[in-house]
């Protein structure tokens, strides 16, 4: 992923003959971070130098649900030369974004090592009801939960949701909630 913070970072990756972008009725702009799927093929010359080097792919952004939307495009093909300047590029002013490790057990650690997690539910759905506006009774009327043979109110499955994700986001992808994908 590359962020382009200023417009300096814009003009830069359009000086770039490689880079095209899709769009011409909605120019790129700073704040804008740009997620390139590329793939290069390269055959050695000799130790320090290629003999032809190609690289294409497209280039995505995240749209408000963080889905990708292709916005551009890369196509760079060179003969002899001594490295490959759209990999120098992303290396340089981005960071690699989304990458599958597989664990040892061919799943994935939802905890952080500290044991069991528990969530506390709120003391009252009432404040979730008035924001989601969901008041089924066995969210907000205790009698209501109890006539059903409910131990109390039962917690919203989005509030349920949400605690879950945000554990997710801030626990199993430290902090960095583009890498959780729905």
């Amino acid at each position: 992923m590359v962020n382009l913070e200023k417009d300096a970072d814009v003009r830069v990756i359009q000086s770039k003959d490689w880079f095209e972008w899709d769009n011409a009725a909605k120019p790129l702009q700073a704040g804008t971070s740009l997620i390139f799927r590329i793939q290069s093929r390269v055959t050695f010359k000799d130790k320090t130098s290629y003999r032809d080097v190609s690289v294409s792919g497209d280039v995505f952004i995240h749209d408000q649900l963080k889905r990708l939307v292709k916005v551009g495009s890369v196509d760079f093909e060179q003969d002899n030369c001594r490295g490959n300047p759209v990999v120098a590029y992303l290396q340089r002013n981005g960071a690699s974004q989304g990458l599958v490790t597989p664990l040892a057990n061919d799943g994935y650690n939802m905890t952080s090592g500290e044991g069991a997690v528990s969530f506390n539910s709120p003391l009252t759905n009432d404040p979730y009801s008035h924001v989601s506006g969901d008041f089924n009774p066995i969210h907000v009327n205790p009698y209501f939960s109890d006539y059903a043979s409910l131990p109390g109110t039962i917690t919203h499955g989005m509030w349920s949701s949400a605690a879950t994700r945000k554990y997710v986001e801030n626990v199993v992808a430290r902090g960095h909630p583009h890498r959780v994908l729905s």
